[in-house]
C-alpha cells in the first residue's frame, strides 16, 4: 500500500504543476516561435519498413529523432497527430527498429567517450532512440529479435551514428556517462532509409540556447493535434475471462477455493491468493516457494530475466486495455538490501503518450527467485476520433525552467482524456552541513 501511495503523491504533484499558461501569454513573454518552423513529412508516401528479426513491442520507445546529412532532424514522440493514425513514432521505430536490433547484436565492447563526442553522434547522421527507464543492452536485444553483442550495458538513451561509412552504437544510461560500440550495421543501407525522411523541425533541447531542462529532449517544433482519448472500466470483460486470469497466475478456476469478502472476489489456492475489486484493481499475493510463477530457474538474482518475467506477468493486461499498451516504466532493484525485492512498475501508454492512472497499471514484487507479488489496475483506453492541441514544447519550456517536461494523459480528470503538459521537479540532492 505504502508503493500505491506514493504513486498518487506523483500524480497529485503533477497535476498542481499543471502548465495553466496560455500559450499567447507564453509567447509574448518568451518571443519563441515568432518565425514558423517548417513541418515536414515522410517522402515519397509511407516509407519501406525495414525490420529484422521480430520486435517486440516491449521496445518501443518513447522518443526518436532521425539526423539528416543536412544537418536538420526529424522528431517524433507520438502518434496520430492531424488525425491519421499511421504517422508518427510507431512509422519512425518500424523503419529504425531492424537497424537497432542488428547494432545491438553485433556490437562490440564497449568503451566510454567524451560529453562532447556524444552530442556530436546526436546532430550527426544517424538515429537516436528514447526510452524512459533504463534497459540493460541483453534486455533490449531480446526484445528486438536478436542476442546481444558486446554492449551490455543499462542503456536509456541510444544512437546510430554514421559516420565515415561506418555505423557506430553510442548510449548513455541514467548515470550519464556516455560509451561507444562498434556494429556490423551496413552503413549504405541505414542511409538509405534516412533519405526517406524529411525534416520537421525538431530539435534537441541543448540545441535551444533558451531551454533549461534535460539537454538531449526530443523537442517538436508543432503539434498539430493529438488523439482525445476515452477510459472505461473493463472488469466485467476479466470477470467473463476469470479462468483465463486465474491460469495467467498459475492458479485454476476448479481448484481454487471462492471467497466473497465484502464485494471483494477471493480465490485461494495452494498458499496464493488472488483478489479482485470492481473498480479495477487484482491483487496477487503468494508467500509460499512454489514453482506457480518463478522468475527465474537458479543462480543470483537477474535483473534482465526479472524484467522479462514481470513483463510477462503485465501483458495480461493487454487483453482489456483497448488500445493502449502497457509498458516498463520504472524499477527498484534491492536484492543487495534488506528487502531483497525487485520491484517493477508497468505504466498504460497510447499513441507513444503515458497515461496516469491512481494506481500503475502493474506492480510487481520478485524475491529471491519467485514473483512473491502482483497489483494490476484494469482500465480501457481508446482513441474518440478527436483531437486536442497543447502549447508548442518551446512554449512550454520557458514556463517549466529546469523541471522535466511530460506530455500525459491523467486519468484523474474524468473518461474523456486529453493530453497535457506537467511539470516534473527535478530531485536535487540536498548540500550537506557545515
Amino acid at each position: 500500500m505504502h508503493r500505491n501511495k506514493m504513486h498518487k503523491e506523483r500524480v497529485k504533484t503533477l497535476l498542481i504543476l499543471l502548465l495553466s499558461l496560455s500559450a499567447v501569454f507564453l509567447g509574448l513573454r518568451t518571443g519563441l516561435f515568432d518565425e514558423p518552423l517548417r513541418a515536414g513529412g515522410f517522402g515519397g508516401g509511407t516509407p519501406p519498413l525495414a525490420i529484422t528479426g521480430q520486435a517486440s513491442p516491449a521496445a518501443f520507445p518513447t522518443a526518436m529523432m532521425a539526423n539528416l546529412d543536412s544537418g536538420s532532424h526529424h522528431g517524433q514522440r507520438m502518434d496520430g497527430q492531424s488525425g491519421s493514425h499511421d504517422t508518427g513514432i510507431s512509422v519512425l521505430y518500424h523503419i529504425f527498429s531492424g537497424s537497432l536490433g542488428e547494432a545491438l547484436g553485433s556490437s562490440s565492447p564497449s568503451e566510454p567517450v567524451s560529453l562532447e563526442e556524444w552530442e556530436a553522434a546526436l546532430t550527426g547522421t544517424g538515429v537516436f532512440f528514447q526510452y524512459d527507464v533504463e534497459i540493460s543492452g541483453t534486455v533490449l536485444a531480446g526484445w528486438l529479435g536478436t542476442e546481444i553483442g558486446g554492449a551490455t550495458d543499462a542503456m536509456q538513451r541510444m544512437v546510430l551514428s554514421l559516420r565515415q561509412g561506418v555505423v557506430h552504437l553510442y548510449y548513455m544510461g541514467r548515470d550519464g556517462v556516455p560509451h561507444r560500440s562498434g556494429t556490423a550495421v551496413d552503413s549504405g543501407a541505414l542511409r538509405t532509409i534516412l533519405e526517406t525522411v524529411e525534416p520537421n523541425g525538431a530539435q534537441f533541447g541543448f540545441q535551444v540556447p533558451s531551454f533549461a531542462g534535460d539537454p538531449f529532449t526530443v523537442m517538436l517544433a508543432r503539434y498539430d493535434g493529438i488523439p482525445v482519448i476515452t477510459e472505461f472500466s473493463a472488469m466485467g470483460d476479466v470477470f467473463r475471462q476469470l479462468d483465463m486470469v486465474l491460469g495467467h497466475f498459475g492458479m485454476h478456476l476448479a481448484m481454487a477455493r471462492y471467497l466473497d469478502e465484502g464485494g471483494v472476489r477471493t480465490m485461494v489456492e495452494g498458499g496464493a491468493t488472488l483478489r479482485l475489486w470492481e473498480n479495477g484493481r487484482i491483487h496477487y499475493l503468494c508467500q509460499a516457494d512454489t514453482s506457480r510463477l518463478v522468475a527465474w530457474e537458479a543462480g543470483e538474482p537477474s535483473l534482465s530475466e526479472a524484467i522479462e518475467a514481470a513483463r510477462g506477468i503485465a501483458q495480461v493486461l493487454e487483453r482489456f486495455s483497448g488500445e493502449a499498451t502497457v509498458q516498463l516504466s520504472n524499477w527498484y532493484d534491492g536484492s543487495d538490501d534488506i528487502d531483497e525485492a525487485i520491484i517493477l512498475h508497468f505504466s498504460y501508454y497510447l499513441g507513444g503518450i503515458p497515461i496516469w492512472t491512481d494506481y500503475p497499471a502493474a506492480t510487481i514484487v520478485i524475491r529471491g527467485r519467485y514473483v512473491r507479488e502482483v497489483t494490476l489496475f484494469v482500465r480501457a483506453f481508446a482513441r474518440t476520433g478527436q483531437h486536442s492541441g497543447v502549447m508548442p514544447e518551446l512554449q512550454a519550456a520557458a514556463a517549466a525552467g529546469d523541471a522535466e517536461l511530460i506530455l500525459s494523459y491523467v486519468s484523474t480528470e474524468g473518461d474523456i482524456l486529453r493530453a497535457r503538459w506537467l511539470l516534473a521537479p527535478i530531485e536535487r540532492e540536498e548540500p550537506a552541513d557545515g
